[in-house]
């Protein structure tokens, strides 16, 4: 993994560490990573710019640990309670609920700045495609387990996993911008008609 001057919070400070990578993702997806200078970023969390290159090497060591941050979010608050789930369906419903819920609550942001992934170094970019990529794993699972059982349309596995991903990307999209409606309706609403989308119906 490439090297940070950002170890991994402790738990004393990792809330602060958090609101500074939130922080910064809202600059980034409001401004652009190109528009978002260290100046702005350390304006916006109340430090000074040499206050913040203490702990980090520059923008692009920044963009890298909050990708990594929001990932490691993904896994504690969504992968690891939905791998406990045996039933495959249960497992999807969960994980697209899980995944709405955490959004809202750690940053709608992190979603939507996946896509400035692109300025992150080559073996960067490499190490964070590697983790989303586990969560596709997971998704597929519970997709390949379906299938077995006869409860899954015909589908193409990969389309369907982009497409559940582009679900949530959209969500933090719209929801980050103008959605008001309430967060529970949105993830009941979201889960029925994604799962309707995938399983035979019932008979």
């Amino acid at each position: 993994m490439p090297e940070t001057a950002w170890q991994p919070a402790t738990e004393t400070r990792s809330a602060r560490t958090a609101d500074v990578f939130r922080a910064a993702a809202q600059l980034m997806v409001e401004k652009g990573y190109g528009g978002t200078s260290i100046g702005d970023i350390a304006q916006a969390v109340g430090m000074t710019k040499a206050g913040l290159y203490h702990h980090i090497s520059g923008k692009q060591d920044l963009l890298f640990q909050i990708l990594s941050h929001a990932l490691d979010e993904l896994e504690r608050v969504v992968s690891a309670p939905t791998r406990l789930i045996d039933d495959p369906e249960e497992r999807l419903r969960q994980l697209i609920r899980l995944n709405i819920q955490g959004s809202v609550k750690h940053g709608l942001v992190f979603t939507v700045l996946f896509s400035e992934m692109n300025h992150l170094e080559l073996a960067q970019q490499e190490v964070i495609r590697g983790r989303i990529s586990e969560f596709h794993a997971l998704i597929q699972g519970a997709l390949q387990e379906l299938a077995e059982q006869g409860r899954l349309r015909e589908l193409d596995m990969d389309i369907a996993t982009m497409l559940i991903m582009n679900v949530f990307t959209g969500l933090a999209r719209w929801k980050h911008h103008d959605f008001t409606r309430d967060e529970e309706h949105l993830i009941h609403e979201t889960v029925t008609y994604t799962m309707a989308a995938l399983l035979k119906p019932k008979r």
